[in-house]
């Protein structure tokens, strides 16, 4: 103490050196700590970025050829099933040079007509068809589709024209009816969207002109494909229903079969209305033959009966995509 009093200020100064003293060492050692713990951490992020190098996560070049390639593949597959859909066989072309009515009135003679031409066309194949029976189409007996509804209604009626083609080339002893999907203004579809019902609505079986397909046998899917069915119901043997099948595998038009339902008829049915017995075939050779009794005439080995059959069937059409610019494409249809 008393040589701290003799020399207060040696003693200060070397107080002061042994404090700044211990100052650095402490800083040397913190500056340490901290460069190492950094070094670990270049080593880790050197270590991770060896791994990622290894891994190559970036496509090589030959990886962008191999997808460039996959997406041409892909690209003309689907051009090559646009091509099928649009069908471009003699059909398809008719029914794509015909013009839309311009109006409900317009469209009320061309629904008229095409019923009258079917009934002709029945009757010269000598295919029953009931005089009440307007073809899928008695809502428009005595008036035409509503403005907004002329060309979808159109549309449907050249394919039952089409579909009714068919069943009347393979000479069904009766056609019963021909309906179709009940179609919607653009206010029906947004009540639809919304959960609300729809005067006439799509709900239940429907009945008279329209019918709901089951959602799980259709081939629409909502923004990719589009599709019109129809289910149309007639008598005839098995050849019949034979050649409608064959007829619509022909894909003159984008069309595939959903179910086909059978009943088949009693014999009474059958015989009730069977057309009338052809005229004897050995009349021309001036012979003469007599019947066999019904309990003795021969039956061929496989009889053919009369059965009702109930066809569904929906006309396939792609659901175009949005391009690129943002502009909506336009739809694509069928034919």
């Amino acid at each position: 103490m008393a040589s701290f009093k003799s020399h207060p200020f040696f003693y200060t100064t070397l107080i002061v050196i042994g404090a700044v003293a211990a100052g650095e060492a402490w800083l040397v050692f913190s500056q340490r700590s901290q460069t190492a713990r950094l070094a670990t951490e270049i080593e880790q992020k050197q270590r991770d970025l060896q791994a990622f190098a290894r891994q190559n996560p970036f496509p090589s070049r030959e990886n962008v050829a191999l997808v460039e390639a996959d997406r041409a593949q892909a690209e003309k597959t689907r051009a090559e099933i646009r091509q099928i859909l649009r069908a471009g066989g003699e059909a398809a072309q008719r029914l794509a040079a015909a013009s839309v009515p311009a109006s409900s009135t317009d469209s009320y003679f061309d629904i008229a007509n095409y019923v009258e031409r079917i009934r002709d066309a029945a009757q010269k194949a000598e295919v029953a068809l009931p005089a009440e029976n307007r073809l899928g189409f008695a809502a428009y007996a005595s008036t035409g589709a509503e403005r907004e509804l002329i060309e979808p209604v159109f549309r449907q009626r050249q394919y039952a024209d089409y579909l009714m083609g068919v069943v009347l080339a393979a000479k069904p002893r009766e056609f019963l009816s021909l309906q179709r999907e009940r179609p919607l203004t653009a206010a029906q579809r947004q009540q639809m969207a919304e959960g609300q019902s729809v005067g006439g609505g799509q709900s239940g079986a429907e009945g008279g002109d329209y019918f709901v397909i089951d959602p799980r046998t259709s081939a629409r899917v909502p923004g990719f494909v589009d599709t019109i069915p129809f289910r149309f119901a007639f008598v005839g043997t098995t050849n019949s229903l034979r050649s409608v099948l064959n007829q619509l595998a022909q894909f003159e038009l984008p069309v595939v079969v959903r179910s086909v339902e059978v009943e088949p008829l009693t014999r009474t049915e059958s015989r009730s209305t069977s057309r009338p017995a052809a005229s004897n075939p050995f009349a021309f050779f001036g012979a003469e033959t007599t019947a066999a009794p019904a309990a003795e005439a021969e039956r061929p080995i496989v009889e053919q009966t009369d059965s009702r059959f109930v066809v569904t069937v929906e006309f396939v059409s792609l659901v175009e995509k949005p391009s690129e610019d943002g502009a909506e494409a336009p739809a694509e249809t069928n034919p």
